[in-house]
């Protein structure tokens, strides 16, 4: 009874702020990823590229991706998070710069309580969204942090909305000191700041530190208008709740806004504001990297054995019909 009681408010809280989000239920475009990988040493002879490729999950539907590159290019699909991505061995180029282009197909849809798919996590599942990653740490300060935040909170949902309430308040959204946008759970932690990859990064450690399954989500904003360009990632969360599925959260979009229906509205919502590429935290791809990638929306190029160049990427996007969600801003 306690637990059916607690879905029902989780369902009251998502409806009540329905104006922060308003939009279409879903939004169809046509988009372009590019990538380019700069300052490539003229002598690294060989590249192996790995390439992020958007995937269809339960939020958004992808087809139609196409790899506008003239090279061999083998599709792969990560075996923990059912990523998708390409590889292929390039030629390091003359002029020390390589571009890449990606064309898809999306449909991205709006997630509300009566949208979220009730999931059951295997023994797998559970265990890899509990466990610490390289930079997502369960330290004993983490740990301590967590237990502050949720003292009192009995049930996982609560537990969740604490952990989202503190990121939200404590963190700033500040790109001005250097080291941000690595997803530093410590650093987090000692410099209260940073960009989306670092707040998600503190929320999913404090979730996992009370054993509520979390994970890491990474793709772009799509343009608040029809057509539009964007400069940077964005990423976001997710928490699970048995009987009830995962949950997404924006905690860094949150900070940026003072009206309390924005920030409730982003603890269990999203509008049709964005795309997936991937998903997780020190992903191993095949053929594997030199080291486990700490999150996939950049290219990752190496040339004997070590990471080569400086990759910049954008997503040009045109809206196959009309409307847009809540704007997401970049990074």
């Amino acid at each position: 009874m306690r637990s059916r009681l607690i879905l029902i408010a989780l369902a009251v809280s998502i409806a009540l702020p329905v104006a922060a989000g308003e939009g279409p239920a879903s939004r169809t475009f046509d988009a372009v990823y590019t990538a380019t990988i700069r300052s490539i040493p003229a002598d690294a002879g060989v590249l192996n590229v790995w390439i992020p490729l958007p995937t269809s999950r339960p939020e958004q539907a992808i087809s139609d991706v196409v790899i506008d590159s003239p090279f061999d290019w083998k599709r792969f699909k990560e075996s923990e998070f059912d990523d998708e991505y390409a590889f292929a061995k390039v030629p390091a180029p003359l002029t020390g710069e390589l571009t890449i282009r990606i064309r898809f197909h999306g449909t991205r849809h709006a997630v509300d309580a009566a949208s979220i798919k009730n999931v059951r996590l295997t023994d797998r599942e559970r265990r890899r969204a509990l466990k610490a990653d390289r930079l997502v740490t369960l330290s004993p300060r983490i740990r301590k942090l967590a237990a502050e935040i949720t003292r009192g909170k009995a049930t996982t949902l609560d537990q969740a909305q604490a952990i989202y309430q503190y990121v939200v308040t404590h963190m700033k959204y500040d790109k001005s000191i250097p080291g941000w946008g690595s997803g530093d759970s410590e650093r987090a932690c000692d410099l209260k700041a940073g960009n989306c990859s670092d707040f998600h990064s503190l929320f999913i450690s404090l979730a996992r530190a009370k054993g509520i399954p979390s994970r890491f989500a990474i793709g772009f904003p799509l343009p608040k208008e029809s057509d539009g360009t964007i400069t940077g990632y964005h990423c976001w969360a997710e928490f699970y709740v048995n009987g009830k599925g995962w949950i997404p959260v924006d905690a860094s979009e949150a900070s940026k806004s003072s009206d309390p229906a924005v920030r409730a509205f982003l603890f269990g919502n999203q509008a049709t504001d964005r795309v997936e590429f991937t998903m997780g935290r020190d992903l191993t791809l095949s053929p594997a990297t030199s080291e486990p990638v700490n999150f996939f929306v950049y290219p990752r190029v190496e040339a004997k054995g070590k990471v080569v160049g400086a990759p910049a990427v954008t997503l040009e996007v045109h809206d196959a019909k009309g409307g847009a969600g809540l704007s997401t801003s970049a990074q």
